[in-house]
């Protein structure tokens, strides 16, 4: 796939589903840029709060950066900058996953209950983490948005053709309900 340019200059939207970001490896580091991460951090938790998500990779906003955010659940919110991840538990869990990117389809994803990993702060500091449970699944979503690949890419067609007919059909509902709402 073609490198995507970056002039660090930040989007602070939600890309289309079909945006080449979403698709290519982040070969950027973020701490090499000129940005003012703390900025951009606030930004990020901002919106993701406002999706009601608890992860936003720099990639979703169609910025080829190795950077996301996440809702910590015992630290709060936290950047995580140029990730990797070290170690994985051989105890899987499957758990219904969503993603900002396609609102409304939620799938059954199998991924390690645990992680071990490393990355820097905005300053460049370098931090450890052992994670289990949902910041565990955060983390292993949000990093692979820096590595190009969706969470579609863990179901079948199948599958995918019956989340987005179950998102239309509430979708459907929603609209029938407001409509009758605002006629009052």
């Amino acid at each position: 796939m073609a490198k995507l340019e970056f002039a660090n200059k930040w989007n602070t939207t939600l890309v289309d589903p079909k945006h080449p970001a979403l698709r290519n490896e982040c070969t950027i580091d973020p701490l090499s840029t000129d940005i003012v991460w703390q900025t951009v951090e606030q930004e990020m938790f901002t919106l993701m709060q406002e999706r009601f998500g608890i992860g936003l990779a720099a990639p979703q906003l169609g910025n080829p950066v190795k950077m996301f955010v996440m809702r910590h659940s015992t630290e709060g919110n936290i950047a995580v900058y140029n990730p990797k991840i070290l170690n994985v538990s051989e105890e899987l869990i499957t758990l219904e996953e969503g993603c900002l990117t396609f609102p409304g389809l939620f799938f059954h994803i199998t991924r390690p209950e645990g992680v071990q990993v490393t990355f820097q702060n905005r300053k460049g500091e370098e931090q450890s983490m052992e994670l289990t449970g949902m910041d565990s699944r955060c983390f292993q979503h949000e990093t692979d948005h820096l590595h190009g690949i969706l969470n579609l890419t863990y179901v079948s067609d199948f599958k995918l053709q019956r989340a987005l007919k179950k998102r239309d059909k509430l979708i459907k509902k929603y609209s029938k309900m407001k409509r009758s709402v605002s006629r009052v």
